[in-house]
Parts: C-alpha cells; sequence; structure tokens
C-alpha cells in the first residue's frame, strides 16, 4: 500500500473520529448500513432538520405540477419581474439575491423570526444579477413556495403528494414538537433553531423528520431509471451528485458518487461538516 493511500485513511479517520455529534448511513449495492447509532441528542429525540434538502423536495414538486417554463408572474403578478421563470427559481438563475435587502444574516440572530406570521413580499422579489447566472437564493424559493401555494393551495401538500407518499415518507413536519427536535446544547441549554418552517421561507429550508425519513428521501430521489425531475434541484460535479443543507446549529448532506451514496447529519459544527463527513465515508468506502 502506498504512502498516499496510508495518508488518506488516516484523514477520513481523523474527520470521523474529530466530528462530534452525527448520524450516518451508507448505501452500496449492498443495501444500506448504518454507519453511527443515534447518540446524544439523536438517541434522546427523533426530529432532525433538513435545512436546503428542503429544496429539493419543492423544486421536483414545481417541475411536476408547474409549467416551468411559465414566467412567475402569471402565477404571482405582483412580482417586479415580468421575465423571470419558475426555472430559474427552480435553479437558483433568477438573479434574486439570498435573502431579501431587508432580511439580514446576522451571527446570532434569526433571520426568519420577523418572517413568522407575514406573507412574502413579493415586491422584495427583484434581481440583483442578470436573469441565468447562478446566484443561491433562499428568496427564490421562498417564491417556489408561494407559486405552488397560489397554484394548489398548500406548498407542502403539494411535496406530500408528489414527494412524501410516493417515497413513502411520513414524519415530515415543518414545527416538530421541542421535546421531538434534535439539537446540540450550549451550556447546557439547548440552541434555539432558526424558525424557517414556521415562516413564510419554510419552503427554502424548514422540513424536519426522522433521520430513515431522510435516507427514504435518498433512496427515492437517486432510484435508478428515475430520471432527473427528482434530483432537479441537486448539485453535480463529475459524476458525483448531492444536496445539502445548513441552519443555525445543524447541517444534512446526501451524496453520491462511486456507487455510494452517503446521508449524514451533523450537530453544532463548521458549516459543511456533514458534507466532510460524507465525503470521507465515501472514500473510505471506495477504499474498500
Amino acid at each position: 500500500m502506498s504512502q498516499l493511500d496510508h495518508r488518506g485513511r488516516r484523514q477520513v479517520r481523523n474527520t470521523l473520529a474529530r466530528s462530534g455529534h452525527w448520524r450516518a448511513s451508507l448505501c452500496t449495492a449492498s443495501g444500506w448500513r448504518t454507519v453511527r447509532e443515534p447518540r446524544g441528542p439523536y438517541a434522546a429525540a427523533s426530529m432532525l432538520e433538513w435545512g436546503s434538502i428542503t429544496k429539493g423536495l419543492v423544486g421536483t414538486t414545481a417541475h411536476l405540477a408547474l409549467e416551468v417554463e411559465r414566467p412567475v408572474v402569471h402565477y404571482l403578478p405582483g412580482v417586479p419581474d415580468a421575465e423571470m421563470t419558475v426555472a430559474d427559481l427552480i435553479h437558483h438563475t433568477s438573479g434574486l439575491p439570498r435573502l431579501p435587502a431587508t432580511m439580514r444574516d446576522r451571527l446570532f440572530a434569526d433571520p426568519y423570526r420577523e418572517a413568522v406570521g407575514v406573507p412574502l413580499d413579493l415586491a422584495a422579489a427583484v434581481p440583483v444579477t442578470s436573469r441565468g447566472q447562478f446566484v443561491y437564493s433562499n428568496l427564490g424559493y421562498a417564491l417556489l413556495g408561494a407559486v405552488l401555494d397560489e397554484v394548489h393551495g398548500d406548498w407542502f401538500a403539494a411535496v406530500r403528494q408528489h414527494v412524501f407518499e410516493p417515497a413513502g415518507i411520513s414524519s415530515a413536519v415543518l414545527v416538530p414538537a421541542p421535546a421531538e427536535r434534535v439539537v446540540p446544547k450550549f451550556l447546557g441549554r439547548a440552541i434555539t433553531p432558526w424558525a424557517l418552517g414556521e415562516s413564510s421561507f419554510a419552503a427554502a429550508g424548514g422540513v424536519w423528520s426522522t433521520f430513515d425519513d431522510l435516507c427514504r428521501y435518498a433512496d427515492w430521489a437517486l432510484e435508478a431509471g428515475a430520471g432527473g425531475a427528482r434530483t432537479v434541484s441537486w448539485q453535480r460535479r463529475g459524476a458525483s451528485t448531492w444536496i445539502n443543507g445548513e441552519v443555525r446549529a445543524a447541517g444534512a448532506v446526501i451524496a453520491n458518487a462511486a456507487g455510494a451514496t452517503a446521508v449524514v447529519h451533523a450537530l453544532a459544527k463548521a458549516p459543511h461538516a456533514a458534507d466532510k463527513i460524507a465525503t470521507a465515508l465515501i472514500e473510505q468506502e471506495v477504499r474498500r
């Protein structure tokens, strides 16, 4: 075995050993296997945040239930940009910013708290870059949820019809009971999650479910021969396909590469800690 192989194995072990509270499962040709059993907060509660993995659900639902090349103003006349299409919202090419100018990402405050119980301000959907350029946008997915609300009455009900039920997902909610939430603690106190699921930005990242149901979504979305609609909102680079989410004190990822799929959820870590764990698990699997 080469020195590079030894170094790579050591890096994988170090990544996994230093990662604190996390859960993971890995799917290969042999099926699913648990990489880490629920411990700590994961053993005390069952519902965990998907964060922006929610966008995968909403993008697929929009792709299946709407005419994606139609301008958004066809559905929501109050939107300022007459050229922006549903497909632009799905693919983050609308030119909309990550958040409206009136909302600020602050280190300790919850940027979504002010949007609880307040309808989405359509007039705030003003592009800041040229249409067609990729700009990751929570505002765009909030707007996509509003389009589904307009057409189907409730974007979450539409997601249930087009994704949850076909995938066998039964636990997904937007606002789980506090006692059911998997959250980390700081100085002995539970860290309060962002109020995403209660806000007008819920379609951008508000879903919670059990870990098993997150794995069921991975199975359904990546099913062989399923077509591109199920992963229309996912990211791709070469032969790798993934979708991830980061919220106040948690991160999650579904990553598929080299014939393996890793599902990881991590608590109170640096940004993209779940992604690094998933990458390490897949690399470890490849080395086997």
